[in-house]
């Protein structure tokens, strides 16, 4: 094969990781040998990066070219941490009760160390970045609709909300792993780790606009200076761009509110508002914090004087008629997290293996507030569900995955503006971060488990976040 066309195929890793990603979502013990394309990539992109040096090396006109380093993957300060979390999920194959049970999980989390390094490469540069934003937003549009024709609406927790609920169809149903239809609290979960970013570059967008407008009046304020700088978004373009996000805001927004997810509205109740005082200017802050002082109060006082419906809201006590993903009642809740950590006692250094619990739990640790035969999909904890599928040092793991990408935002936050992205790289960063935050939030009390089907999305918000940080490390378009 020519030098030619292992580059090729080289360039072109993200097509294959494409073509490849539904055989290992819906997989199976036939299908099972496709999760080497994935490793297979690694090794070409090796390969081609090994070619270039030696060839950059022999020339004497290339002499003063940097080359690239020689990896398989990029280097990111996850590795480490990805590099654990992989172990443990080998341990865990020799810890489950059935590997094929445990298999779809398994397939999961190699697609989604596949998608996150390949956004991560593709996000070292400002225009790669670019669509894989373009991208994830298209999957996060993309479960929304499937959110919206598929999910078994029959839980109803919001009064005014069941007429409509009453009428939506049901269209999508069968699917590995949701043969009933999707539940609506994991749709909700999913749809967080998009609906911030949606928010922040809407408002960004708008931001641009206002400052193509003061820049065609001629004042020439920071605004206008800014909006200058941005290239290829002007006039009916930049309206045709804020139009498209609107329009994808509400209706990923709506499906959301459909769910009527308490966890869900929680984290995203609990994030808008820090996002939002992030983003001002540190003048505006501080009154803006009086102001959510003040109706932190007037809400207490009204959650006072209605105590009663509150609580029943939010603890509840009908049971959701395919509870397979979810229970509506907190004590349902607690009962099952001490059975998770009954389990994570039991099994701390394997953990059970990915997918176990739900068979494991009746078994060894029965619940008796609770039906039976009533299947019981994740421990509605991430945390929790970490340390069942990897083990204590998968659960370490998976907390690092947050702190360093926590910390990689507030890095490149602390260094500057990054140019070439379209948008104020504020706005970039807040809505990375919202995501991260408001399913973090709503991961507490529920969860999309790791290798889950729609968990590519959270592998995708990750590579984004290293392909920014790549960026503002290495200086590429970024000013102080």
């Amino acid at each position: 094969m020519g030098k030619r066309t292992l580059i090729l195929l080289d360039r072109l890793h993200w097509l294959w990781l494409g073509l490849t990603a539904p055989f290992m979502l819906l997989s199976s013990p036939a299908r099972s040998p496709v999760m080497l394309v994935v490793p297979a990539l690694w090794l070409l992109h090796w390969l081609v990066v090994r070619m270039q040096q030696r060839d950059n090396s022999s020339s004497s006109s290339h002499a003063s070219r940097p080359t690239p380093r020689a990896s398989f993957i990029p280097i990111t300060p996850l590795n480490l941490v990805l590099l654990i979390m992989v172990l443990m999920v080998l341990v865990s194959e020799w810890a489950t009760f059935d590997l094929i049970y445990s298999l779809p999980k398994i397939s999961g989390m190699v697609l989604g160390l596949g998608i996150f390094f390949a956004l991560a490469r593709e996000g070292e540069r400002a225009r790669g970045w670019w669509w894989s934003l373009v991208a994830f937003l298209g999957i996060g549009l993309g479960v929304a609709a499937l959110g919206f024709l598929g999910t078994d609406w029959t839980t109803t927790k919001i009064v005014f909300l069941t007429p409509i609920v009453n009428r939506l169809p049901k269209i999508i149903a069968g699917l590995q792993g949701a043969e009933s239809g999707f539940h609506p609290n994991e749709v909700a979960g999913v749809l967080l780790w998009v609906l911030p970013m949606l928010v922040s570059i809407s408002a960004g967008f708008l931001f641009v606009s206002q400052g193509a407008r003061s820049l065609q009046k001629g004042i020439k304020t920071e605004k206008a200076n800014r909006a200058g700088k941005q290239k290829g978004l002007s006039g009916w373009r930049l309206v045709g761009v804020i139009v498209l996000c609107l329009l994808a805001l509400l209706f990923v927004g709506a499906v959301f509110v459909l769910t009527q997810s308490r966890g869900g509205y929680i984290g995203l109740a609990l994030a808008l508002p820090l996002l939002f005082l992030l983003a001002l200017p540190p003048k505006r802050r501080w009154i803006c914090v009086g102001v959510f002082v003040v109706l932190a109060i007037l809400l207490g006082f009204v959650a006072a004087s209605h105590w009663a419906t509150i609580r029943d809201w939010v603890i509840g006590s009908d049971m959701a008629s395919d509870p397979a993903l979810s229970l509506n009642t907190l004590a349902s809740r607690v009962e099952i997290w001490s059975r998770a950590i009954y389990g994570i006692q039991d099994f701390p250094f394997t953990g059970m293996g990915m997918n176990g619990f739900r068979k494991v739990m009746p078994v060894l640790y029965p619940v008796f507030a609770l039906p039976q035969d009533l299947d019981i999909g994740h421990a509605h904890n991430e945390f929790l569900q970490a340390a069942l599928d990897l083990g204590i040092p998968g659960l370490i793991a998976f907390i690092a995955l947050y702190i360093n990408a926590f910390w990689m935002l507030f890095d490149t936050w602390r260094k500057g503006q990054l140019q070439g992205m379209v948008l104020p790289y504020k706005a970039i960063l807040l809505g990375l971060g919202g995501g991260l935050l408001a399913h973090l939030l709503y991961g507490l009390t529920d969860a999309v488990a790791l290798g889950a089907k729609p968990g590519m999305l959270f592998w995708m918000l990750l590579g984004l976040i290293a392909g920014v940080y790549e960026q503002a490390r290495t200086d590429k378009g970024v000013t102080a």
